[in-house]
């Protein structure tokens, strides 16, 4: 802004205010010096308290030591949009909670549309990124999640965590499954295997993608035994409360009638059934039958939990699918035979016993020129290795057998690579589930972000610990925000330092 006296320059003015405050108390001073430049007493006089409280300032004594860095936050448009891009997927936020988050931290106020707009600008950039394609086979992980009431398909790579599709669909029968699934091959992505549930419409468009019939996942069918299982524990828990009540109560009727109706000291009434001696016997047969059956399920459960791992936790031994399926099989018939709930429990296991082994045929085929190579004892011992190894304390296969690491890693990759479980899907769906809760549902814009953010980011716990799905896939791997063109903040400056305690907010941008 230009001065309201144009004719003198700002050395001319800072001239006159060190003559001012150098010069005080000279005769005559004021009055030359306004003649001179032109100017009022008035304006010699507030350019000298000027110069003086100026002077003052910069010259006070200040703390000893370095000066302070001044680590105030600079907020512009991009740190703005970072700040709204962070709030939407890793807090999970709302529009109108990522509003009033910006404006409480920021200082800055942004509207509901500029928000939205700041979002569907972030979707727009995530479509033009080029889509992941490993360079490789992969095994996928797929199922759908449901939000307000739309379905959204997920595919994700087994063991880098890699999301490969995420797309809503308005329905998901066996066309749209294989459409997408067509799709996924066009981008250049060759699926080998496909983990997925019991879903008809999933399973029916791997087959008319082209694609080999779906491993069926433990996880679900363990989940269903479990179920059984606990509701067992639960009625075998009711039926000995029961048979413990009855027998208190008949204790107490018997001693009443014998003592006249007195009251007993020993015991109380409870005022349930009948208590004459065979419907006591009954609540008792029927309490020992109920345990019985939950003692006969759990463990013909843990036996199918043991024989469904790939490796036989005594003998090393790389289980045969045919057997394991014969085991499945006498495990439902002996549950048949326990009656009441634990027949369901047979009917799931009979149906789903062929699924279920079907991912130890390839896992045998992999493992036949190793066999012929190292010989069958040399194998049992690595895979007894990999199936102990968080006892063992070990994480290499090198680690277990020292003359040939290249070989133990190539044991322990075959048998880690045998997928069984659909949990990288599953993981997928609880992570979405903050998202559909906050947001109403699963837009087509959230989703494409979410999974450029879910892609670029670093996992921080397990086995995948310091690396990213990118990473794990042999791709590369930027940060999310530079992936999608909005870059991070330089770190601060010589961060050493000490600082003031005191920070403040510099909102440059309106």
């Amino acid at each position: 802004m230009p001065y309201r006296l144009e004719h003198i320059t700002t050395e001319d003015r800072v001239r006159l205010g060190c003559a001012m405050v150098a010069r005080a108390g000279e005769y005559g001073l004021v009055t030359r010096l306004a003649r001179e430049y032109g100017v009022s007493r008035q304006t010699l006089y507030g350019l000298r308290d000027r110069t003086r409280v100026a002077a003052e300032a910069e010259l006070s004594p200040r703390p000893p030591g370095p000066k302070p860095v001044d680590e105030r936050l600079r907020v512009d448009e991009l740190a703005v949009s970072r700040a709204i891009l962070v709030l939407n997927q890793a807090a999970h936020a709302s529009v109108r909670v990522i509003g009033e988050c910006v404006e409480e931290i920021l200082g800055v106020r942004r509207s509901i549309g500029s928000i939205c707009g700041v979002l569907k600008g972030a979707a727009s950039r995530a479509r033009a990124l080029p889509q992941p394609v490993p360079g490789h086979p992969v095994k996928v992980a797929a199922d759908e999640v449901y939000a307000a009431g739309e379905p959204v398909l997920e595919v994700v790579e087994h063991e880098s965590g890699l999301i490969l599709l995420l797309e809503p669909a308005g329905s998901i029968d066996e066309t749209t499954w294989g459409c997408a699934l067509l799709d996924l091959e066009g981008r250049g992505v060759e699926i080998e295997r496909v983990v997925a549930d019991g879903g008809k419409g999933l399973r029916a468009g791997v087959r008319a993608a082209g694609g080999t019939e779906p491993d069926p996942d433990h996880w679900h069918v363990l989940r269903d035994l479990g179920r059984v299982e606990s509701y067992l524990e639960g009625e075998a828990y009711r039926r000995l409360g029961e048979a413990q009540k009855l027998t208190e109560e008949a204790r107490v009727r018997e001693h009443q009638r014998i003592h006249g109706g007195r009251r007993c000291r020993m015991g109380r009434s409870f005022g349930v059934g009948a208590t004459d001696p065979e419907s006591v016997g009954a609540a008792i047969a029927a309490a020992e039958e109920a345990v019985a059956r939950h003692d006969g399920v759990e463990y013909l459960l843990g036996v199918v939990r043991d024989v469904l791992a790939p490796v036989d936790a005594r003998t090393g031994r790389v289980r045969d699918a045919s057997r394991v399926r014969g085991e499945l099989v006498a495990a439902a018939a002996l549950l048949r035979e326990l009656g009441g709930r634990a027949i369901g429990a047979a009917k799931l296991l009979e149906k789903r016993a062929s699924g279920l082994v079907a991912y130890l045929m390839p896992l045998q085929r992999e493992l036949a020129p190793v066999l012929r190579e190292l010989g069958e004892e040399t194998v049992r011992y690595l895979a007894l290795a990999w199936r102990h190894k968080r006892a063992l304390g070990l994480v290499d296969g090198a680690q277990a057998w020292t003359a040939s690491p290249e070989q133990a890693r190539r044991v322990w990759a075959i048998l880690e690579g045998a997928v069984r479980a659909s949990g990288m899907v599953e993981n997928l769906g609880s992570l979405l589930a903050p998202h559909r809760a906050s947001h109403k549902g699963l837009r087509e814009d959230l989703l494409r972000v979410f999974a450029v953010y879910r892609n670029h980011r670093t996992f921080e716990r397990g086995e995948r610990a310091g690396y990213s799905p990118l990473q794990l896939a042999g791709l590369p791997s930027p940060h999310w925000l530079d992936a999608l063109g909005y870059g991070r903040p330089p770190p601060a400056a010589n961060p050493t330092r000490r600082t003031e305690d005191n920070r403040t907010v510099n909102t440059i941008a309106a």
